[in-house]
């Protein structure tokens, strides 16, 4: 029954994909049923989450090739049943749902949304934890494939275009999520001038370029000339020329990401969104040479002690360290979703509730694992 239904529900976004993009005919969300600022940051959620993929496609600049990407997209749901997603044909997600209708928004704006962008070598689902956490407190959470830079395409050296794609990515994913058809159940019920952007290891080159960092455009081209990128182009390397920002993102969330040499020694500085880094004790990324490039920047960051690199991602055990299965997967989600929901709740919803605030104004309320320093006003 429920996959009959989604096949009717879900038809429209099929045209699309054809080369038929329907009319978007915003809908009026229902009157809330409940107050979304009641909702606890450490507990499971008022609802389900549900998962699906899509796919847009867009051109990098006036000329360049389309690129179609897989977009995928977690939401919540009220469905208790059905198949669980699985990322790649390999990552069974036991929280998430398949293809399993979409819940009314507990905003009467709509689902605000967090734009999520994998690692080197990664895949959309790789934070999927974090991903169904937002969905399950109503909020539309969305991540590009990096078509290019996955587990199964990743060339080296990278090309050029793999580093101006990623943030192109995300803001096309967030686009094709806010024009998506009339036949399309998130259709006019997603809200994304409400916008938080995250990313984890490489996928925080994405993140600050999205928050508006800006770019070494001297060291760009000093790098493509020794080798260490190939195929560049002047095309491409003109896009480096200003920041590939998105201007609906009202903040950031770089996770267990050094600073990328494009930015040079000044280029973070240029940020103007609050930013939450957040880092791991046992992941050598260089946090405070990125805390030190940041300067000025409205930065917090948050360190868990016991932390690795996939603390952020599939999980600080999933690589079977000794010494990273300390801190075990539970515990560690139990950190890391609550304080990413209370920053993005605070900065993208305004909420001032006294949970939200305690934790993203003095770090209280959390794990004695958690450090956190407000490194600039």
């Amino acid at each position: 029954m429920i996959r009959a239904m989604t096949l009717a529900m879900f038809l429209g976004l099929a045209l699309s994909a054809c080369g038929g993009e329907a009319e978007v005919v915003p809908k009026k969300n229902p009157e809330p049923t409940v107050d979304p600022a009641t909702f606890g940051l450490d507990d499971a959620g008022p609802f389900q989450c549900g998962h699906r993929v899509l796919s847009t496609t867009y051109e990098a600049y006036p000329g360049a090739p389309a690129r179609t990407i897989p977009v995928h997209v977690w939401y919540p749901t009220t469905a208790t049943d059905g198949e669980h997603a699985r990322y790649r044909g390999i990552f069974q997600d036991p929280l998430a749902w398949e293809d399993v209708p979409l819940a009314p928004s507990p905003w009467a704006d709509g689902h605000p949304v967090l734009a999520h962008s994998h690692g080197y070598m990664g895949f959309a689902g790789n934070s999927h934890r974090m991903m169904c956490h937002f969905a399950m407190h109503g909020w539309v959470a969305v991540a590009p494939e990096h078509v290019g830079n996955t587990l199964t395409d990743t060339p080296d050296p990278l090309p050029l275009a793999a580093f101006y794609q990623r943030p192109l990515d995300v803001r096309a994913a967030v686009d094709h999520l806010a024009g998506l058809g009339a036949e399309d159940p998130l259709s006019g019920v997603v809200d994304a001038s409400r916008l938080a952007v995250s990313g984890h290891s490489f996928g925080t080159f994405t993140t600050w370029s999205l928050a508006g960092a800006s770019y070494g455009h001297a060291l760009i081209e000093a790098r493509c000339f020794d080798g260490s990128i190939a195929d560049c182009d002047d095309a491409g390397l003109a896009l480096f020329k200003a920041p590939l920002d998105e201007p609906r993102a009202k903040a950031a969330l770089p996770m267990a990401g050094r600073k990328h040499a494009f930015f040079g020694e000044s280029g973070l500085a240029s940020v103007t969104l609050p930013v939450l880094l957040m880092t791991g004790s046992l992941d050598d990324v260089g946090a405070d040479e990125v805390v030190a490039g940041a300067d000025g920047v409205p930065l917090t960051w948050v360190d868990v002690e016991g932390g690795c690199h996939q603390l952020y991602g599939l999980g600080n055990t999933s690589v079977g360290d000794t010494a990273c299965m300390a801190l075990g997967d539970e515990e560690g989600f139990a950190i890391v979703n609550p304080v990413a929901l209370a920053y993005a709740r605070y900065h993208v919803l305004g909420e001032r509730g006294e949970q939200v605030r305690g934790l993203v104004e003095e770090g209280v309320g959390m794990s004695p694992r958690m450090t956190v320093k407000h490194a600039s006003p």
